[in-house]
């Protein structure tokens, strides 16, 4: 993905991609009858030269366009890229990292001031020290000039080109027009003086278009040498006097200095070295911990586990034990209560049987006492009627009949135990 974009980039800001369009454009609106000055076609569409000629005028052409839109850029974001501002006293060197940390990254802010500072606070952190920075930004504003100058490489390629090919055009021209010349035909110049006009034409429109391109290439390298000037300004304005520096000291100081340095990053290392020896009995230390802790916790664990195992057993039993004992206690209960409630069916079952003997007997009671009841209806009956008769012999013989069947029933009687005893009556004498 960052090579599709990166060559992405470099096709948009190809010169040869936009002068190739730029050319087509042109020959289209030619072609096209757009453009029908005749001036115009001869001189720019009147020879395979001059096509030539004038796409290699729009590369050129659109080199300086995109050289002269990339130096407005720069001119607009000098203000945008800066440090920040110096302390009195200066910063020490160490700080250096962070400045060049403050800068935009290098795919964001391309242009002249941020690389040359990126460069600079990149020597400092490298060295340790601001003693040679000021020698390294002017050779970085010489670096900058020369990039300059390369930049417009194929511009002076192409001014040097067009008249080249204009004089191309001209050997052509006057190759065509010698070869038209015929001794036997002087009257006939046509063809010779097209030559020559050949001639003539690539020749003039590659001057033309040269003259123009050397003078577009002026302003654009005037523009530019105005941003380095401005790029030299600011980068001296945020870089001089900024780190402390002990080139102004001397010898002795020097060497003091430079000893405190030396003992500064000894006694750096030694602690660096300490602090690694610290951590690495601190990593031993924490690993012999943590295997003793794990094999404690292997230790506690296995053993709570088994205690577990054994006092879940034993809870178990015990459990399954009381639960034995009470459903035998509550079979036992179930079955005494079956017999109990058994025992008390059957004395109900007799209860009942004597209730129903004692009902059947107290119905033939009831039944005997009735009648009784109607002998004695009928006694008191035949007794009336012998007394109105004066039949006294029949009545004592049917009274001693009575008197029999009543000794008959009475007997029976006291033969099912039922206690029958006459009651007391008013009855009427014989």
């Amino acid at each position: 993905m960052v090579n599709m974009n990166g060559l992405s980039a470099a096709l948009l800001r190809s010169p040869l991609l936009w002068g190739g369009a730029l050319a087509f454009a042109f020959f289209a609106l030619i072609h096209g009858g757009v453009v029908s000055d005749p001036t115009v076609v001869r001189y720019l569409a009147g020879h395979w030269v001059e096509y030539v000629e004038v796409a290699m005028f729009c590369v050129g052409l659109a080199a300086l366009a995109i050289k002269a839109g990339d130096i407005a850029r720069q001119r607009r974001s000098l203000g945008a890229t800066s440090l920040a501002a110096i302390p009195p006293g200066g910063q020490d060197p160490a700080e250096a990292a962070a400045l060049l940390e403050q800068l935009p990254a290098e795919d964001a802010a391309r242009g002249y001031l941020p690389a040359r500072l990126r460069e600079a606070l990149d020597l400092v952190v490298r060295t340790g020290s601001a003693d040679g920075l000021e020698d390294h930004v002017k050779y970085l504003s010489d670096l900058d000039a020369a990039r300059a100058a390369h930049g417009y490489g194929l511009v002076r390629f192409v001014i040097w080109a067009i008249p080249i090919m204009g004089f191309l055009g001209t050997v052509i021209g006057i190759t065509v027009a010698i070869a038209c010349l015929s001794p036997t035909q002087l009257e006939n110049i046509s063809g010779v003086v097209a030559g020559l006009g050949t001639a003539f034409d690539t020749t003039a429109t590659a001057l033309g278009l040269s003259m123009v391109l050397m003078f577009l290439q002026f302003l654009v390298d005037r523009s530019e040498q105005g941003l380095l000037s401005a790029v030299d300004r600011a980068a001296w304005e945020q870089l001089a006097g900024r780190f402390q520096s002990l080139a102004g000291a001397d010898g002795t100081a020097l060497a003091v200095a430079k000893l405190g340095e030396s003992l500064s990053r000894g006694g750096t290392r030694l602690l660096e070295a300490q602090e690694h020896a610290w951590r690495a009995l601190e990593r031993t230390a924490a690993t012999g911990l943590e295997q003793a802790l794990g094999n404690a916790a292997a230790t506690l664990r296995e053993t709570l586990a088994e205690s577990l195992d054994a006092s879940l057993g034993r809870w178990g039993e015990a459990l399954a034990r009381v639960h034995d004992e009470h459903a035998s206690r509550r079979e036992q209960r179930w079955t005494d209560a079956a017999e109990s409630l058994a025992v008390a069916i059957r004395g109900l079952e007799r209860h009942q049987q004597v209730l129903d003997d004692q009902t059947r007997m107290l119905g033939e009671v009831v039944g005997a006492t009735r009648d009784l009841a109607v002998l004695e209806r009928s006694l008191d009956a035949n007794l009336g009627t012998i007394a109105s008769a004066g039949r006294f012999e029949e009545a004592l013989a049917t009274l001693a009949a009575a008197v029999q069947l009543l000794a008959v029933r009475a007997g029976s009687a006291e033969e099912r135990h039922i206690d029958l005893r006459s009651a007391h009556r008013v009855g009427k004498a014989a």
